[in-house]
C-alpha cells in the first residue's frame, strides 16, 4: 500500500502533532498542536480512491464489518436512517440545495455535485424545485470512482448534465473560473488529501453571490465521545480529515471562503454531522453564524 506522508492539511507545512487512540494499525490518527485538526497522517495514494479504496468498495465493507461486530447496533442505525428518509422526510443537503437554487431568479444555474457517487444528490435537488428554475439548472457530477462516475453520467444526462471522471481538484479545474452557482460537498471534504486545495478550487469556479454546500462527519459529537473508536464517523483509510465547526470555520478562511451558515443545528453536539453553507469572502454579512 503506498502512503502519502502527511502533515496538517490546514497549515501546509510541518507542525507538532499529538497521536490519538482511535485509528487500527497501521493507520496514523494525529491533531496539530497548532489548530487542533485531526487528520490521518499516512493515508493512501489519492489515485487508490478510484478503484481498490472507491466509496461503493469501502462503504459495503465497513458495513458489513458492523453489522458482524454489532448487529444490534447495525440493525437500529439502518431503521433510525430508513425513519428519517421516509417518515420524516429529511433530506438536509437537498433541502439546502433546493432552497439556494431557487434564489437565483434569471439566468442558467450550473449546479456541481464533488463526490457525485451515483448522482442521486442532484436528482433529488432538481426533482424538488418548480419546473421553471429546474428547467434553468445545469447538473454537472465529479466522481473519483470508475463505476460510479459512469453510472452518474448516464443518471445526469437524462437532466442534460454529464459526470466528469476525476478527482475534485481536477475535475473543477476542467470548468471556467467564475462559473458554478452552488457546489456541493456533501461526504466529500473527510475524504480529500488537499482538502484546502479543494476548497480555493472551489472559490475560484464559484460566481459572485454562489455558495458551496458543506456536510461532513462531526469530530465534536457526543456520539464520538461516547462510542470511542466504534464512532460512525470512523472510516479506515478513506477518510482522512475530522472537522469540528471551529477547524471547519477555519479552513474556510484560509481557503478565501465565508461561512454564510452554520447554526446551532448543523453544528449541534447531538448529530454525528456538521453542515455548513459558503460563499466567497465578500458574500455580505459573511462570518456570522446564522440558523
Amino acid at each position: 500500500m503506498n502512503a502519502v506522508p502527511r502533515s496538517c492539511p490546514l497549515l501546509e507545512r510541518a507542525s507538532q502533532s499529538q497521536p490519538l487512540s482511535y485509528a487500527p494499525f497501521p493507520w496514523s490518527l494525529r491533531r496539530c498542536a497548532d489548530t487542533g485538526f485531526v487528520y490521518l497522517a499516512n493515508p493512501p495514494a489519492q489515485d487508490l480512491f478510484r478503484d481498490a479504496f472507491a466509496w461503493e468498495v469501502t462503504h459495503k465493507a465497513e458495513s458489513q464489518r458492523r453489522q458482524q461486530a454489532e448487529p444490534a447496533v447495525h440493525a437500529l442505525s439502518e431503521a433510525v436512517k430508513v425513519f428519517r428518509r421516509r417518515v420524516l422526510k429529511r433530506d438536509k443537503v437537498a433541502a439546502l440545495g433546493r432552497s439556494i437554487a431557487c434564489g437565483f431568479a434569471t439566468g442558467p444555474i450550473r449546479l456541481v455535485d464533488v463526490g457525485c457517487a451515483e448522482g442521486t444528490l442532484i436528482e433529488r435537488v432538481v426533482a424538488g424545485i418548480p419546473g421553471g428554475v429546474a428547467d434553468r439548472v445545469e447538473p454537472i457530477g465529479i466522481e473519483i470512482s470508475t463505476h460510479l462516475a459512469s453510472v452518474a453520467d448516464r443518471t445526469l444526462s437524462i437532466r442534460g448534465g454529464r459526470c466528469i471522471h476525476a478527482t475534485g481538484i481536477e475535475g473543477l479545474a476542467m470548468l471556467e473560473p467564475a462559473s458554478v452557482h452552488l457546489i456541493v460537498l456533501s461526504c466529500i471534504l473527510e475524504h480529500e488529501i488537499e482538502p484546502l486545495t479543494l476548497l480555493r478550487r472551489c472559490r475560484e469556479r464559484l460566481t459572485t453571490d454562489g455558495r458551496i454546500i458543506v456536510k461532513v462527519p462531526n469530530f465534536n459529537c457526543l456520539g464520538r465521545l461516547i462510542r470511542g473508536r466504534k464512532w460512525c464517523g470512523f472510516r479506515w483509510p478513506d477518510h482522512v480529515n475530522y472537522f469540528t465547526a471551529q477547524t471547519l470555520a477555519s479552513m474556510a478562511g484560509h481557503a478565501g471562503l465565508a461561512v454564510v451558515r452554520m447554526g446551532l443545528f448543523d453544528r449541534s453536539p447531538l448529530s454525528d454531522s456538521l453542515y455548513a453553507v459558503l460563499g466567497g469572502a465578500t458574500v455580505p454579512g459573511s462570518g456570522k453564524n446564522a440558523a
